[in-house]
């Protein structure tokens, strides 16, 4: 998906309203995207609801924080909701004088903020819906003003919060920190992503992605540098409704290759990942002195020896703790020789050395590199690859004729003719150990389903990253593991079906 400008985002919104849709309207189906991703953070933990306040300002972003608070008065989700308007309620303009209208002529007060007192309620809220600056903002916020310190009284509550198109005090065309700002757990913008959305560190500030259709007409150029954003809008096509006669055969069949002495756990756990990434089998090659663990880490799998052929199944995952002997190189060699679609990870990276080793594979191929694995494949230090890492992930696919997922934040999926994206999901919290072989699963199982490379790399880095952020949500980023991104699949299945309508 094409990224934007902020005076881009501001032109598709006056052509969608010249083409026949009311400005009123565009309010009200982003107001409803973020009313139903605020409940759900306030279904994912209800303490949430305590105190709930929406901080709004005196532009069109205002408009949609006061719709927003009209819907979840509606809702009854949490005991009250609490508007702040920073401005002056006599000189709301246009859609926004009609929302604030509608929310109170619903029972909802707006307190007009005019000094600090009247900051109190977000010291001590529990969520606060920031809807203060949109994307158009184009300086920094004063560091001595009252907005600044509405945005401290926020960050100081320690409340969730979710931006409403963009944190407060970040521009849409500024991948920087240019002043104080509001760090937002969950931002939903509108029709697609903005540039602070897409780089760090500005990204880095934005919580969860949620790009909500909104009925805004396309974007007319295509992003500059070849460089896309990945959404869930983007992968949602790909997974359709399962029929109603469909079986395990018809969802393929994964194997994943890899255990080694002290690293079963590790293919166990890419097994699980695929199991809940939809495959309709999955088989573990294995030493036999690790099948069993196998078995009891992962019950729905079956398991064959390490040298079993692999030539009868639908997709090879190759590399979860396989370690690196002699024996382990010669495994690689045989396994990356069959004709199937296989995803190559951890060990099979570090025992192939280089890029080219995969060339010659004649079935679609992914690699999914962290950036030490990257340097290692370009013979390059992790310091160069992140210096450069869309143009390191295109530089692997390309010698490698393979689609690669550079991991980290912000991932790239890259392909062999220079196409790239950047992956709009995941958290820090997914710094650890295991969270590579839930990837390398997950791609496995997508592979096995039939997706072409490209496909399967992207949804698996997206389906992975949203599965991280959604467990992030409900128990924080700091004791996040790798078996949470597994369980939180389902509902990272769940966004997909939302975008795309069911």
């Amino acid at each position: 998906m094409k990224y934007l400008s902020a005076e881009e985002a501001r032109a598709l919104d006056e052509r969608t309203i010249a083409a026949g849709t009311p400005g009123l309207v565009l309010m009200k189906r982003a107001a409803a995207v973020v009313a139903r991703e605020t409940a759900r953070a306030l279904a994912a933990r209800r303490e949430r609801g305590a105190r709930v306040v929406v901080l709004a300002g005196p532009g069109n972003n205002g408009g949609d924080g006061f719709e927003v608070a009209r819907l979840l008065l509606a809702s009854r989700i949490a005991p009250g909701v609490e508007t702040l308007l920073l401005g002056n309620p006599d000189r709301l303009g246009g859609d926004a004088k009609a929302t604030f209208r509608r929310l109170a002529k619903a029972g909802g007060g707006v307190r007009a903020v005019d000094g600090d007192g009247d900051l109190v309620p977000l010291r001590s809220a529990t969520l606060v819906v920031d809807a203060l600056f949109g994307t158009g903002l184009t300086r920094p916020v004063d560091p001595g003003g009252l907005a600044a310190r509405a945005l401290a009284s926020a960050s100081s509550s320690g409340a969730f919060v979710v931006a409403v198109d963009v944190p407060s005090g970040l521009s849409g065309d500024r991948v920087d920190l240019p002043g104080p700002f509001l760090r937002a757990d969950l931002t939903v913008t509108f029709g697609a992503p903005k540039k602070c959305h897409v780089f760090a560190p500005a990204a880095g500030v934005c919580g969860r992605i949620v790009v909500a259709d909104i009925g805004l007409l396309p974007p007319e150029a295509p992003t500059a540098g070849g460089v896309e954003a990945l959404v869930a809008g983007d992968v949602a096509p790909l997974f359709p409704p399962r029929t109603a006669t469909g079986h395990k055969g018809t969802y393929g069949h994964l194997l994943v290759a890899g255990g080694s002495d002290g690293m079963w756990g590790a293919p166990a756990l890419a097994a699980r990942a695929a199991h809940r990434a939809g495959a309709g089998l999955v088989t573990v090659s294995a030493e036999a002195a690790g099948r069993s663990l196998v078995h009891a880490l992962s019950p729905e799998t079956t398991t064959v020896p390490a040298d079993a052929d692999a030539s009868a199944y639908g997709a090879l995952a190759v590399g979860p703790g396989m370690g690196r002997s002699p024996e382990a190189r010669e495994r690689l060699e045989r396994l990356a020789a069959i004709p199937l679609p296989a995803v190559f990870d951890a060990d099979a990276l570090n025992l192939a050395g280089e890029a080219r080793f995969f060339a010659a594979r004649r079935a679609s191929t992914v690699l999914t590199p962290h950036p030490g694995e990257a340097g290692r494949l370009l013979g390059l230090d992790a310091a160069a690859v992140n210096a450069d890492r869309v143009g390191a992930a295109r530089q692997i696919a390309l010698l490698a004729n393979a689609v690669v997922v550079l991991k980290g934040f912000r991932s790239v999926v890259a392909d062999p003719a220079g196409r790239a994206a950047l992956v709009l999901a995941g958290n820090a919290g997914m710094a650890t150990g295991g969270m590579g072989d839930v990837l390398t699963g997950i791609c496995g199982a997508f592979l096995a389903r039939g997706l072409s490379a490209w496909d399967a790399a992207a949804a698996a880095a997206w389906t992975h990253g949203a599965a991280g952020d959604l467990a992030a949500e409900a128990a924080g980023e700091e004791s996040l593991v790798a078996s949470d991104a597994v369980a939180f699949l389902s509902g990272a299945f769940g966004l997909l079906r939302e975008a795309r309508g069911r």
